[in-house]
């Protein structure tokens, strides 16, 4: 049975286990995928927006975050749609991959070039609209050729991505490479030769043109309405996923000025810079993470189980938050990451199986997943935003901040409580 015979023409639900080397690349490009924005967001930016405006760098950064996450958002929506749409004999997904991997290499040289916060803006809108249509098209494919009884492991093996991404990135960016522009050239480099294998080899039927429906403004914006009450359970992992989004993001957007404002990190270890500490925190989370979302993802498909999972792992994530909260002491900073990166970890790997169990359509799952994607690229709005409130005209109340980040961690493990199509 072919990969089009298991899809269907309905593009009913996939039936057609996957297998190890489609596993291991998928993987692999999902590790790139983090490796091109997880330090870019985490220590590049930051750094950028120090150079730019020293003493209003928080305020840099939350704009150039808030016009990045709205470019993101709509870039993501678009994307799915189009995927969804897409004719070419290359298949539905393939294209969108090749050209967002290319455009995010070069809005780095956009970002590595700015010397002003509007150029920055500019730079980080270009990346945002790249990366989304890169990464529209290959979150696509697990609902598109992933059944349900491998959901679990694989996202387990997909969670691996945003740990991996983050620590190599950090360690890269952080700790390795100490210029600018060679930091810019690895994690480009990183990108494009993870996704490339995936994208080449990917068994990527394409949409029949008679099965494409005539295009119409009005019909396509009005899909992206997804009533939340005929699909409650959509719905309610989308609030919860936003919230809990929301949390993790404050946590690492503004993790560097937490270890060089409220630590004073420099002054606790002479001679090293904050980027090594952010490094060295990013690592231990990763070990933490890689464990508990691959054990968490596979037992929730041995004990066909999601919803314990993922809302246990957001409490886990509200209890590293109040840790942070208290501003501590160094080895219990460490110590609050570890926490984090198991949470992350469970969450990352559970919720998206989760997910893509509730889409409201099958066949127009790179758009539903657009849609969903938005509890991803909204945090990045709402948490500057929040910041600036939160840290105040002085920028440096981080018990109130991460106090903040654990409610929503919480309320959004609560929300997935409900949802009644998953166990």
């Amino acid at each position: 049975m072919t990969v089009a015979e298991a899809v269907g023409i309905d593009r009913a639900r996939p039936t057609l286990p996957v297998k190890p080397s489609f596993i291991a690349a998928f993987t692999l490009a999902q590790i790139g995928a983090y490796v091109s924005f997880m330090p870019l967001f985490q220590v590049l930016l930051p750094l950028k927006a120090e150079a730019i405006d020293s003493a209003g760098k928080a305020v840099v950064l939350s704009q150039v975050a808030i016009l990045g996450s709205i470019s993101a958002s709509l870039a993501n929506l678009l994307a799915g749609a189009i995927s969804d749409r897409t004719t070419s004999r290359f298949g539905r997904r393939r294209p969108w991959m090749v050209v967002g991997a290319l455009g995010t290499v070069a809005s780095y040289f956009l970002i590595m070039m700015a010397h002003s916060a509007v150029q920055l803006m500019a730079g980080v809108v270009c990346f945002q609209l790249a990366f989304n249509l890169l990464f529209a098209a290959l979150l696509a494919v697990l609902p598109d050729r992933v059944p349900d009884a491998q959901k679990g492991r694989v996202a387990a093996f997909l969670s691996l991505g945003h740990p991996i991404g983050a620590m190599a990135g950090a360690i890269l960016v952080g700790g390795l490479l100490v210029g600018e522009a060679s930091r810019y050239v690895a994690i480009g480099v990183v990108l494009l030769v993870a996704i490339a294998p995936f994208a080449l080899a990917l068994d990527d039927p394409p949409l029949p043109p008679g099965e494409r429906p005539p295009f119409d403004w009005r019909s396509f914006l009005a899909g992206f309405w997804i009533d939340p009450r005929a699909h409650p359970d959509f719905a309610l992992a989308w609030v919860s996923r936003f919230m809990v989004l929301v949390a993790i993001t404050l946590t690492q957007c503004y993790m560097l000025f937490y270890l060089q404002d409220a630590l004073h990190y420099t002054q606790l270890f002479p001679g090293q810079r904050a980027e090594q500490g952010m490094a060295l925190l990013t690592t231990v989370a990763t070990c933490a993470n890689v464990a508990c979302g691959m054990l968490g993802g596979m037992l929730s498909d041995r004990l066909k189980r999601r919803k314990l999972f993922a809302a246990g792992a957001a409490m886990g994530l509200a209890a590293a938050m109040l840790v942070f909260s208290l501003v501590p002491g160094w080895p219990v900073v460490v110590a609050g990451f570890v926490i984090f990166g198991c949470a992350v970890g469970c969450y990352y790997a559970v919720d998206i199986a989760l997910v893509s169990q509730v889409l409201p359509s099958q066949k127009d799952a790179g758009k539903d997943l657009g849609v969903i994607n938005l509890a991803n690229t909204l945090p990045q709005a709402m948490a500057p935003i929040l910041a600036m409130w939160v840290l105040g005209p002085t920028h440096v109340n981080y018990h109130a901040l991460y106090l903040v980040a654990a409610g929503l961690a919480a309320a959004g493990g609560l929300a997935i409580l409900p949802i009644r199509g998953v166990r």
